[in-house]
């Protein structure tokens, strides 16, 4: 009887020790696969990421920014300034007066100096096929001397200044003169803006013709006997 007590015994004591040794190794594995959860009086604080700072210059290039990333910003169109560039004046060539040189007579210094040239009328190249009068020839003069200067008589006022003559190509200097108001009705002013730009000089049927700047303009002088200074 004692015997079998004690075999009873000894297997619920084996039954316990497997018990208890099954529990154990259930509860760590429990254990290493459950995290620990916080406890109730310690608050748990979110970790912040802290932003990545950027890498040295010498080991990461900056990526190129595009042209259409990067607006480029508006160009002003500033003119230019010309640097001391003067406008270039009438070379004489035969387009710019409207006449071909090489058709026209040519003449020399001898045909036109001593004489008092007298200005009778301008032919415009907007109306070529009418030519406007000069009242009075007598007071719109042109002399040319052989030391290279010449003479003008504008109605009230007179001058002088300097020209060259190549072939039938005459360049009239402008002229230092007198300022004096000739009137409303005088052609004072046509005369002395027309002279300077002459380019070209013919002698057409005993008269002195001058071709100034302006394409088919043509001013007319008849002879008005020797020339005095």
């Amino acid at each position: 009887m004692k015997t079998r007590s004690a075999s009873i015994t000894l297997v619920l004591l084996l039954t316990i020790g497997v018990i208890t040794a099954v529990s154990f190794s259930l509860g760590c594995t429990e254990q290493e696969e459950t995290p620990a959860e916080p406890s109730d009086n310690t608050p748990v604080e979110p970790v912040e990421s802290a932003p990545a700072e950027p890498a040295d210059n010498d080991s990461v290039d900056a990526p190129a920014e595009t042209e259409e990333e990067t607006s480029a910003e508006p160009v002003e169109n500033t003119p230019v300034e010309s640097a001391g560039v003067v406008p270039e004046e009438s070379s004489g060539s035969p387009e710019s007066s409207g006449v071909d040189i090489e058709d026209l007579e040519p003449i020399s210094a001898g045909n036109i100096q001593d004489t008092e040239w007298q200005w009778t009328g301008f032919q415009d190249s907007d109306s070529p096929d009418s030519q406007i009068k000069v009242p009075s020839p007598e007071d719109y003069t042109l002399s040319f001397f052989a030391d290279g200067t010449y003479y003008i008589k504008a109605d009230c006022n007179t001058g002088s200044g300097t020209y060259s003559l190549e072939g039938n190509r005459l360049f009239l200097d402008l002229p230092v003169t007198t300022l004096v108001d000739c009137g409303p009705e005088s052609m004072n002013g046509e005369y002395m803006s027309l002279l300077p730009t002459v380019e070209a000089a013919a002698i057409e049927d005993g008269q002195l013709v001058l071709y100034p700047g302006n394409e088919g303009d043509k001013m007319f002088f008849i002879n008005g006997g020797k020339a005095e200074r």
